[in-house]
Parts: structure tokens; sequence; C-alpha cells
């Protein structure tokens, strides 16, 4: 990779030998490098294709560089935390959102996050990082944010966990989640319950469950087991093919036999806890 332009102190443009240009991040990533030169590889740390590059570029070029280093930090700690790597759009997402914060905390105008009990109970990793960065966010900018902050960041990290989707995307996501949970313990005629195993192995079923029907990742196999789930669960059967019908028509899909095979045992077990 030779240098093109600094952006900052830790970002800039490069190009590779058939001169496709990348931003690339690095702690003092173009500390006496001149430009053409080639930039060592142990410098970067991370590398930003074509489609982010256009708004990245612009995003660093139109904010001072302490939100920049701000919100690499964030990430940072937020990977750190969830033992995983980010799409890179939450560099973007995340990095405008936060260039932002202190003017609307100080003119009042920070936005309620209609969606903060769904994000609370249903992505509760996320959610608790969103209020550390909030603790964070607010000793570093000498601010007063609230909860409904903390929401918003956990649902740039859960759209960023989503292979960057678009916000929107993510808040249906979270929606369609809700919905089902609510059929579910409807029909067995249980509360919810974040302190119950059962109950969060349901949960994180479900989520991932819907994340494969917004990804349309179903296998179209007939599962083996089926047939003796439907014969010796019928009862558990019948709510999850109320579940099927209900998201069929929400998401105009087809829900094959392998996704209804693995939500019946999971509600079989809201029926019958062990």
């Amino acid at each position: 990779m030779r240098l093109k332009k600094r952006l900052n102190n830790n970002a800039v443009i490069a190009s590779d030998d058939q001169d496709r240009e990348y931003v690339i991040f690095g702690n003092g990533i173009a500390f006496d490098i001149k430009k053409e030169e080639t930039i060592p590889k142990d410098r970067i740390e991370r590398v930003f294709f074509q489609k982010e590059k256009t708004l990245l570029q612009q995003l660093i070029e139109e904010i001072p560089q302490k939100y920049f280093d701000l919100s690499c930090d964030i990430i940072d700690y937020i990977e750190g935390n969830l033992k995983s790597k980010l799409s890179n759009s939450i560099y973007i997402t995340l990095m405008d959102h936060i260039s932002f914060i202190k003017e609307k905390a100080e003119k009042g105008m920070m936005p309620r996050n209609t969606m903060r009990w769904e994000i609370s109970r249903y992505y509760q990793n996320e959610y608790r990082l969103g209020k550390k960065v909030v603790e964070f966010l607010e000793d570093e900018l000498e601010i007063k944010l609230n909860d409904d902050e903390a929401a918003s960041i956990a649902l740039h990290i859960v759209n960023a966990e989503n292979d960057g989707d678009s916000i929107h995307e993510s808040m249906e996501m979270i929606h369609l989640v809700d919905d089902i949970l609510q059929i579910i313990c409807y029909q067995t005629e249980t509360e919810p319950d974040e302190e119950n195993l059962n109950y969060q192995r349901l949960v994180t079923h479900v989520k991932f469950f819907v994340q494969r029907l917004y990804k349309k990742q179903q296998t179209n196999l007939k599962n083996p087991l089926y047939e003796m789930v439907i014969k010796e669960y019928p009862k558990a059967y019948e709510i999850a093919e109320k579940v099927k019908e209900f998201a069929e028509k929400k998401m105009s899909c087809r829900i094959d036999d392998e996704e209804i095979t693995y939500l019946t045992v999971h509600i079989q077990i809201i029926l019958k806890p062990e």
C-alpha cells in the first residue's frame, strides 16, 4: 500500500499496485512516510474498501480529530467486550453519531428511542455496552445523556453485528423478534422471564431465526426429526405453525421444516421445562 493522502494522524488514503484506493487506519500510520511511499504492514490496523471509502473519507475530513479518536477508542472497547470484529459500517454510523452528540445534548435535542424497551430486553449485552459507552461519553464530553442514548448506541452495535445492514432493517428485525416472542408467550400462557435460562435460550434462537429470514438463509431441506417432533410435541408444533404463518406473511417468504423443527423444540421446553 502506498500513501496517497493524509486524512488525520491515524487515517490515510492509500492505493495498491492496481491503483485501487482505500481508507486505512493505524496509530500514527503516516508518521515519517512521504506521499507515494510504501506504508509498513505492521502499521495497518483496519482497511476500508470502496464500499465504505467515499463516505468515510468525507466524514473524517469534516469532523475534528478528537471525535475520530474517541469513536475509534469506543469501537475498540466494544469489540474487545464482544470478542469479535464488527462490520466496518460501524465506523461510519457511530462516528457520525458521536460527532454531533455534544451539540445535540447541549441544545436539549436528544431524541427519544421508541425501541429502548425491546433493545434492552432482547439485546441485553449490546445495551449494557451502550450504557458503558454513554458513561464514557458523559465523562469525555462533559454532557448528560440518558438510557435512550444507550439504546441508540446498542442499535448501532446490533446493526454492525448484522454485517452492516441498514439501521431501519435492524429496527424491523427487533420488532419482528418482539412480535414472535409475544405470540409464543401468549400461546404458552407464560410471562417473559429474563432470569429463566430456557427463556433466554428461546430469545437467542428467535433472534437468529429472524436474522436468517432477513438474510434469506433458508435451507429448504427436510429435517429427519420433523415428523417425530410433530408427533411428540403437538401443542408446541401448533404454536410454531402460528409463528410461521405470521412471519411468512410479514416477510413475504416461505419458512422451511428445518426452522419449524427447532422452533418447536424450543417452544416445548417453555411449555414443559426440564
